[in-house]
């Protein structure tokens, strides 16, 4: 294994800190109080991982701490850090929360946290031996899971169900890393795949490239 784990939980860190931020301020946006922007915030950069964990069968969710776990994500998710660096992030939006007006900063939170669960989660499942379809689905769906809990607590439609470049982004960047990880070796291959995923849901919002949206005929 060319990568050390201790480097996949510094993006792992940096992926659940990003997520919490985005869940703590759009429970602000919602005028939620203290507790239930705590709760947006553990369910957007958590919920993800415990919703895959669920649909897999792996047995307890990572984020839930127990002894002894041997699971898809790092034994740091199975301990009390990851409550830590959510209240530290609630605390962090709210002690700034006038710098979240600039709408391209939530954007930029939100690919970073896109593009590190996506390809993390991608990446170990490599070293297990997943199969394709296995691979794609707990990259994806630790990706995106804790944004659609956040926005169905949220009375929002998840952002994965509008036309934005969202759950697409990540699994193009899934694939990408499938096929690269056996010619590029697995460094180039992470850090690449990180890009794709990171500039494609940036380039995206920036040039406002969506999905079409059907629309019914109003009835004369």
């Amino acid at each position: 294994m060319e990568i050390q784990f201790g480097l996949l939980n510094i993006f792992e860190y940096i992926g659940v800190v990003s997520f919490a931020i985005l869940g703590a301020y759009v429970a602000m946006q919602k005028r939620m109080d203290i507790l239930g922007i705590c709760v947006l915030a553990f369910v957007t950069a958590c919920g993800g991982g415990i919703l895959r964990d669920m649909v897999m069968n792996t047995g307890v969710p990572v984020h839930l701490p127990e002894q002894g776990m041997t699971v898809l994500v790092p034994v740091f998710f199975s301990s009390y850090l990851t409550i830590l660096l959510v209240l530290l992030s609630v605390a962090f939006v709210i002690a700034i929360r006038n710098l979240f007006k600039i709408h391209f900063i939530i954007v930029i939170f939100d690919a970073v946290g896109l593009s590190i669960f996506a390809i993390d989660t991608g990446l170990k499942a490599i070293h297990m031996h997943y199969n394709f379809v296995q691979f794609l689905f707990v990259s994806v769906i630790t990706a995106v899971g804790g944004g659609v809990i956040r926005d169905v607590l949220a009375q929002r439609v998840p952002a994965i169900f509008r036309s934005d470049i969202y759950a697409l982004a990540a699994a193009l960047g899934a694939v990408y890393l499938w096929f690269a990880y056996p010619h590029l070796g697995e460094q180039a291959s992470l850090y690449s795949a990180l890009a794709v995923v990171f500039f494609t849901r940036m380039l995206c919002v920036y040039f406002h490239v969506n999905l079409p949206v059907p629309r019914l005929r109003a009835h004369a």
